[in-house]
């Protein structure tokens, strides 16, 4: 029996499903540092509140496809107004 690592397991189209995936989560967080910034220097500027917002946005959105790069445009453009 042949043994083959966990990641080439899923075949290709799963492996390119899942390489994607981390790529997104990549992109996501480092949205994510800025859009948690942005959020502390208007909610409360101090370190207990960027420490809270990085939380969400660079752990628990990133994770989730798209969601950290809507909370980005979305707080991009409540900040330009």
């Amino acid at each position: 029996m042949n043994q083959t690592s966990t990641l080439f397991s899923f075949g290709i189209v799963g492996t390119l499903i899942l390489l994607a995936w981390y790529v997104l989560i990549v992109v996501q967080a480092f949205l994510g540092y800025g859009t948690a910034y942005r959020k502390a220097k208007t909610n409360g500027d101090n370190g207990l509140s960027l420490f809270g917002w990085l939380i969400v946005y660079c752990s628990l959105a990133s994770l989730v496809p798209y969601l950290g790069i809507h909370l980005w445009k979305k707080n991009k453009n409540i900040d330009q107004k």
